[in-house]
């Protein structure tokens, strides 16, 4: 009996997360190592960390995709490159103002709602991340596995001959399950690097992608002679469509404007997440400011060129928009050397996937995980997590039969854009740029966040008005059985900016009308000990910290934030 009892005493051990030290006594909600302030051993993101984050971030078969979705609006090559340029430029400035709260206070995302929405509300927004967080998973894999299968293909290529026992009605082949299965068994062991080392990794694929891309851009260009015929606005017609003009023109700018951005609206819901690893503030609005628009608008240019391009040199084809079509057909006309070029290319846009879809979609649901069930999750449990259940949403049915689910989950920003709203607007004028870390973490009527019974409902008010003007439009783009009018239509085209502000100024008005308690109070001390001096020993994880393996100059900016006093109101003062 006592040998049981020792051996379930071991099993919880292994299943529940330690608790990182702290001298509060705030218990009341259970704390993990991955869900307090990170110490300065942990924050080891420099410039060059967050421009190969965001350099993934673009270059990749989405990025490359995102011009055609943009013409098939009716907009020339130069209205649509108009549209990349004002699109990542307002992303740019969104990520800063998301990104900031992570940078000072190195919170998240989940511990930031907890000051917008009330410690027991800010499960709502949670949910969304997560639910975003699987779907995005499975579909960014399933295009993962889409490049593993031209990789493969030009080593052996009977792949594309593989006898298919895949019925119809799975919208696959055999052949497309076999390397999406693959490319999830590579992510496996990837998720076992902690996000703090992952900017090593981050940094060699943004340089091999860039340089791929680079690459396929100048043959394009070469090899076609100008760029093709979707240079000029009568090469529309190769996409069935024509040109639009006047009012017409300005709605599909905006659509393409809201639409972009709501396909990144969850990164820049969440991007405290990854601004908290920053050695310093200012590292990640450097790259914030210069790479995120740059690369935006180059990849979206490249891959509208290589498109054009490829529908003179391989005209028996459809128009190629992704990067692994693109490849393929090479592979199908070419000769031998394009294919060692196609064994190449393809492997980068391989690990271009990798590079996406590992910190921004597993890792995020990972974060998110690892704050819903902290006694049992940590970033890397929620991880797997995360990968395991993105299998089960069937991504080979998503991108090809679901035309309905890829519409609601390309329309989430009618519901992420009032959130953002909400959390933008909160911290810069409510809360004056001010948080008491401790009342994060303590589930009670002591906590300044606490708010009614752990619910701000000025967040839940305001939110609703900010989602309400483009809804009837949203419903409309799912396919839903309703009529509605032209004005709620292009109320939906601006989806993204009219409900970040509506909501934004809806709880500024509300918070002004009803005040909230505890507004500019911060921590006396230094709790979580994530301010002062931090030793670089193992973790309770058992894993090295990364302040042995930094540079030179990174281990020094590391020692310009430790150096800092430990009394909160110092980081406060910086603003």
């Amino acid at each position: 009996m006592k040998e049981r009892m020792k051996s379930g005493r071991i099993t919880v051990g292994y299943v529940i997360i330690s608790a990182p030290p702290c001298s509060a006594q705030i218990l009341s909600i259970k704390l993990n190592r991955d869900n307090v302030p990170l110490p300065p051993s942990r924050r080891t993101w420099g410039v060059w960390s967050y421009a190969g984050f965001w350099i993934c971030s673009a270059i990749n078969v989405s990025g490359f995709a995102a011009g055609a979705s943009l013409l098939s609006l009716g907009l020339t090559m130069g209205q649509a490159m108009t549209v990349c340029v004002i699109t990542n430029f307002l992303v740019a400035g969104a990520v800063w103002c998301t990104g900031q709260v992570g940078s000072y206070w190195h919170v998240g995302f989940p511990m930031w709602n907890r000051m917008v929405w009330g410690l027991r509300a800010s499960y709502f927004p949670l949910a969304n991340r997560i639910i975003l967080s699987f779907t995005w998973t499975a579909t960014q894999g399933w295009l993962g596995g889409q490049c593993l299968k031209v990789f493969i293909g030009s080593m052996f290529p009977s792949i594309y001959t593989m006898k298919n026992t895949m019925p119809a009605s799975t919208y696959m082949t055999s052949a497309d399950f076999l390397c999406f299965f693959l490319f999830t068994i590579i992510c496996i062991p990837c998720l076992l690097i902690p996000p703090e080392h992952l900017r090593r990794p981050m940094v060699t694929i943004a340089i091999l992608s860039s340089l791929t891309a680079i690459i396929l851009f100048i043959w394009s260009l070469a090899r076609s002679h100008g760029g093709g015929p979707l240079m000029k606005p009568e090469g529309l017609a190769l996409i069935g469509v024509s040109p639009v003009r006047g009012s017409a023109l300005a709605w599909a700018m905006f659509h393409g404007i809201s639409s972009t951005l709501g396909g990144v609206c969850a990164g820049i819901l969440n991007m405290s997440d990854y601004t908290r690893f920053a050695t310093k503030p200012r590292a990640p609005l450097i790259t914030q400011a210069i790479v995120t628009p740059i690369a935006g608008v180059l990849t979206s240019t490249i891959g509208i060129v290589l498109a054009s391009s490829a529908s003179e040199f391989y005209p028996t084809a459809t128009l190629l928009w992704t990067p692994y079509d693109l490849l393929a057909a090479m592979q199908t006309y070419g000769n031998n050397g394009t294919r060692a070029a196609v064994f190449f290319a393809s492997l980068v846009f391989t690990l271009a996937q990798l590079g996406l879809n590992i910190p921004g979609n597993c890792i995020a649901g990972g974060i998110d995980l690892a704050s819903l069930l902290p006694k049992y999750i940590n970033i890397r449990r929620g991880a797997y997590i995360t990968l395991a259940i993105s299998i089960g949403m069937c991504p080979w049915a998503l991108m090809s039969g679901a035309t309905a689910f890829i519409a609601v989950m390309s329309g989430y920003a009618v519901f992420l854009a009032p959130i953002t709203g909400l959390m933008v607007f909160d911290y810069y004028f409510v809360h004056k740029q001010k948080m008491k870390l401790t009342s994060l973490y303590e589930c009670s009527p002591s906590s300044i966040y606490y708010y009614n019974k752990g619910v701000n409902w000025r967040a839940f008010v305001a939110w609703a008005f900010g989602v309400g003007p483009a809804f009837p439009g949203f419903l409309q783009s799912v396919g839903a059985k309703v009529t509605v009018p032209s004005g709620a239509t292009k109320l939906y085209y601006i989806c993204w900016p009219l409900g970040f502000c509506i909501s934004g100024v809806m709880y500024l008005s509300l918070c002004t009308l009803f005040p909230l308690p505890g507004i500019g109070e911060v921590d006396e001390e230094d709790e979580f000990q994530a301010f002062g001096d931090a030793s670089p020993a193992v973790d309770p994880e058992g894993v090295a910290e990364p302040e042995k393996d930094l540079t030179e100059k990174e281990a020094t900016e590391n020692k310009v934030i430790s150096d800092q006093p430990t009394h909160v109101n110092v980081v406060g003062a910086q603003w």
